[in-house]
C-alpha cells in the first residue's frame, strides 16, 4: 500500500499527464477554429473589395486582377452565374469546367447572401476553405488552401504547447516540493505519535508546515500529549484518591458496625439478666424490657434510615404528593419528639399554608431537622413557618463554616463524630427529599450561638397550583 505522500505524487503526475493531453487536443482544435474563422472573416473582407472591382474593371482587367492575388495571397477566385455557370476561374479556363449550381456554399448564397463551407477540392486535390457571396445574380466565390491554414495553425500551436509545458512544468515542480513536503511532515507526525505511545509527552512538540490539515492534525496531537501528560500527573492522585475511598468505605462499614454494636450488646446484656436472674423484682424486670425495646428501636430507626438513604440514592423512591395543611403536621412532629425529650420546649410560629407534596416525606425532614435542634442545643427550638419558607432555629453549638457544605454528605459523622446524628445519613435524606420537592436545605450557622436550618416551600405551593 503506497503511502499518502507516495499516492498524491503519482495522482497529481498523472494528472498533470492528462491535463497536458487534453489541452493539447483541445488546443489545437481551437486553433484551427479560431484559425478558419478569421480566414473566413480575411475572405469575405477580399470578396467586397473584388465585388467593387467586378462591376469598374473590364473583364480582362478583372482577370489579370484575380489572378495576381492568386500568385500573391494563395487565394482562388471564381465567378459564377446564376445557372451555376463558371464565368471567370483564376486558376484555369472556365471553359469545359463543370456546373458549380450545386457546391454547399454556393447554394447557401443563393439562399442567404453569403456561404461557406471546408472541403474537398477534387479539381485541387486539396482541402479548401469556401466563402462565397451573391451579387447582381451573380456568386462571386474565394478558396484558401486549409494547407497554408494548417502551416499557420501548427506553428501556433507549437507556441501554445511550448506555454503549456512551461506552465505544466512549474506545476509539476511545484508538486513535487509539495510531495516533498508531505513526505517531512507525515514523518514528524508518525514521530509525535510514537512518542505518544511511548508516553514520552513533554516532546511532542514539532510543528508542520506543509498545510493547515498537517498543522490541525500537529496541533491535535499536542493537544492529546497535553492531556495525556495531565492524566499521568492525575493518575498518582487518583490512586491516593481510591485508597483513601478504600479506608474511608472501611470506616463507613466500621463506624455502621460500631453503632449497630452498642444497642445490640445492650439488649443482648440484659436479655441475658433476664435470664438467669430468678426472682428478679418486678419493677426492675419492667426496666429492663424496656431497655430492650429501646435498644431494638434504636436499631429499627437506623435500619430504617439505611434504606431509604439506599432508596433515595438509586432513584428508586418517588414522591406521593397530596393536598395537606402544613400546620397540623408541624405540631403532630412537635408531639411526638416531645414524648421523647419530655424536658425540652418546641416553639411553633406557623402561619395556614397549605402544601402540594408528599406529606410523609416533608415529616421526614421536619423530624430530622428538630431532632438535631434538640440533641445539639439546650435551648429552645423554634420551628416557624412563614408563606414561602420554614425554618428550624437552636441556640446550641453551632457549626463551623468550613463543615456546613460537607454535613450533608453520606457517613459524614464518619470523620467528625460531633456533628450529625446517628450513622451520619440524616441531613443527607433531608436533602435529596427536599430536591424531589425542587427545593433546597438552607443553613444558617455561628459558633457557640446556634444555627438556622430552612428551605423554601414556593415549589410545594407552586405544585398545589398547577395541578
Amino acid at each position: 500500500m503506497l503511502r499518502l505522500h507516495q499516492l498524491f505524487f503519482r495522482q497529481t503526475a498523472l494528472l498533470f499527464l492528462l491535463i497536458f493531453l487534453i489541452g493539447a487536443a483541445l488546443g489545437y482544435v481551437l486553433l484551427r477554429q479560431m484559425e478558419i474563422a478569421t480566414h473566413e472573416r480575411m475572405l469575405r473582407h477580399t470578396l467586397l473589395v473584388l465585388e467593387k472591382d467586378l462591376q469598374t474593371l473590364p473583364p480582362r482587367e478583372f482577370a489579370d486582377r484575380i489572378r495576381t492575388l492568386r500568385r500573391k495571397t494563395g487565394i482562388r477566385t471564381t465567378v459564377i452565374a446564376a445557372d451555376g455557370r463558371v464565368i471567370m476561374e483564376s486558376d484555369r479556363d472556365p471553359e469545359g469546367m463543370e456546373n458549380h449550381a450545386g457546391r454547399p456554399e454556393v447554394r447557401q448564397a443563393r439562399r442567404e447572401e453569403w456561404g461557406s463551407s471546408v472541403r474537398h477540392s477534387h479539381t485541387l486535390g486539396v482541402d479548401l476553405l469556401y466563402v462565397a457571396h451573391r451579387t447582381d445574380g451573380r456568386t462571386l466565390r474565394l478558396a484558401y488552401s486549409l494547407a497554408a491554414i494548417k502551416s499557420q495553425l501548427l506553428g501556433l500551436w507549437f507556441k501554445a504547447l511550448l506555454f503549456l509545458g512551461g506552465v505544466m512544468g512549474v506545476l509539476f515542480w511545484l508538486s513535487h516540493r509539495l510531495h516533498r513536503s508531505i513526505d517531512r511532515d507525515t514523518g514528524r507526525i508518525r514521530s509525535a505519535l510514537d512518542r505518544l505511545l511511548q508516553k514520552d509527552f513533554d516532546q511532542v512538540s514539532e510543528d508542520v508546515r506543509c498545510c493547515l490539515e498537517f498543522q490541525e492534525i500537529s496541533r491535535l496531537i499536542r493537544k492529546v500529549a497535553k492531556k495525556l501528560a495531565k492524566r499521568e500527573r492525575q493518575k498518582a492522585k487518583y490512586t491516593r484518591k481510591l485508597k483513601d475511598l478504600t479506608q474511608r468505605q472501611s470506616d463507613i462499614i466500621s463506624a455502621i458496625s460500631h453503632e449497630f454494636k452498642n444497642p445490640v450488646a445492650a439488649i443482648m446484656g440484659y436479655a441475658q439478666s433476664l435470664r438467669e436472674a430468678r426472682g428478679m423484682d418486678p419493677r426492675l424486670e419492667a426496666r429492663f424490657l424496656e431497655k430492650i425495646h429501646s435498644n431494638a428501636e434504636k436499631i429499627s430507626h437506623m435500619i430504617d434510615r439505611l434504606a431509604l438513604a439506599i432508596k433515595l440514592e438509586n432513584r428508586s423512591f418517588q414522591p406521593k404528593k397530596s393536598r395537606f395543611a402544613l400546620p397540623p403536621l408541624v405540631e403532630s412532629v412537635r408531639e411526638m419528639l416531645l414524648q421523647k425529650y419530655p424536658d425540652r420546649h418546641i416553639e411553633i410560629e406557623c402561619m395556614d399554608t397549605e402544601l402540594f407534596a408528599d406529606r410523609d416525606m416533608i415529616e421526614h425532614v421536619l423530624i430530622n431537622l428538630t431532632e438535631n435542634a434538640l440533641k445539639y442545643s439546650e435551648e429552645e427550638v423554634v420551628i416557624r413557618c412563614r408563606a414561602d419558607r420554614l425554618e428550624v432555629i437552636d441556640e446550641g453549638m453551632g457549626i463551623e463554616a468550613k463543615e456546613i457544605e460537607k454535613i450533608t454528605r453520606r457517613f459524614y459523622r464518619v470523620d467528625r463524630l460531633s456533628w450529625n446524628n446517628s450513622i451520619g445519613v440524616g441531613l443527607y435524606i433531608v436533602k435529596y427529599i427536599l430536591e424531589l420537592h425542587g427545593s433546597e436545605l438552607e443553613i444558617e450557622s455561628v459558633p457557640g450561638r446556634g444555627s438556622l436550618f430552612a428551605f423554601s416551600l414556593k415549589p410545594m405551593a407552586q405544585g398545589k397550583v398547577a395541578e
